[in-house]
């Protein structure tokens, strides 16, 4: 009896009719997101390929390579640092009030504030190698793309600014070398800092045989000395 009653209310076609239009629009908004995902590890590759004999040639020692997990996640590692890109899986909109949502291009189309997201994290190359479960990775830039391929970025230094507006930019291949190039560079200037001496006072037993170890003592760029201001000091 439920059943039929449902299925005869006059809300069902205006529930059909939504959910189909937002469906097939946010599969489309993930499809273009998974295009620009094999674009960025394309050129992720050329740069790889462009960098790599001239290491060669120098220091054997120094690795740069490309390394794929997967459909959604892939690595470019250049010796120390490597950076993991990322692609969500989900689809998102901005809130009301975010300078997205209020731009004049969403304004005249609101059915384009759908967007995929593509994350770069930069993590010290040794953390993934050794499996360091501990460590942190920091988020250089998320990058946010709708069905026409317009998008807008968040993140470091110039990613902060360069693509903030979304109703001027439709990403192409130069967008995406910009991206990944500025990740690189912020990356190879954001050095690991020296651990705070007193962090090590004192180690366990365990933590002296897992030191490079995934249970060892953790390891991030930003792992460093504070400064402390004496005058307020208390003896």
């Amino acid at each position: 009896m439920f059943i039929t009653v449902l299925l005869m209310s006059d809300r069902i076609p205006g529930i059909l009719k939504r959910l189909q239009h937002k469906a097939v629009l946010k599969q489309s908004v993930y499809r273009t997101t998974l295009e620009v995902f094999d674009e960025m590890r394309d050129c992720a590759s050329e740069i790889i390929d462009a960098l790599a004999p001239e290491f060669r040639d120098n220091d054997n020692g120094v690795e740069i390579m490309l390394n794929d997990y997967g459909t959604f996640e892939f690595h470019m590692k250049f010796s120390g640092d490597t950076l993991v890109f990322i692609m969500h899986t989900n689809v998102f909109t901005f809130p009301p009030n975010h300078p997205v949502s209020k731009s004049d291009y969403l304004r005249k189309k609101p059915e384009m504030g759908y967007f995929g997201m593509i994350q770069i994290y930069n993590f010290l190359s040794d953390s993934i190698r050794y499996n360091r479960l501990a460590d942190e990775g920091y988020q250089l830039s998320r990058i946010f793309i709708n069905e026409e391929r317009h998008f807008c970025t968040e993140g470091k230094r110039k990613l902060g600014f360069l693509f903030s507006d979304v109703s001027k930019f439709s990403i192409n291949r130069e967008h995406v070398r910009t991206i990944i190039e500025e990740c690189m560079l912020y990356c190879l200037d954001f050095d690991l800092y020296v651990p705070p001496g007193k962090l090590f006072d004192m180690i366990t037993v365990e933590q002296k045989n897992y030191f490079n170890n995934p249970s060892g003592i953790s390891t991030g760029k930003r792992l460093g000395f504070t400064v402390v201001d004496q005058t307020k000091v208390k003896h």
